[in-house]
């Protein structure tokens, strides 16, 4: 199981360093496009613990 994420930022310094926190559970991150005004948006998936663990049958 995962979550989704949405991270709001004003310099892209500011998600590297967030990108930089996440990356040992993150699985992809997304950056909007066409972005006016003063946040940007990103979307990031971070893989749970529960992803790492066997599931039955295995």
């Amino acid at each position: 199981m995962g979550a989704k994420i949405k991270i709001s930022y004003e310099k892209p310094e500011e998600l590297k360093q967030i990108v930089a926190m996440l990356s040992p559970v993150m699985r992809s991150c997304k950056v909007a496009k066409g972005q006016q005004g003063r946040y940007k948006k990103a979307y990031v998936e971070i893989e749970g613990i529960a992803d790492k663990m066997p599931q039955n049958g295995e």
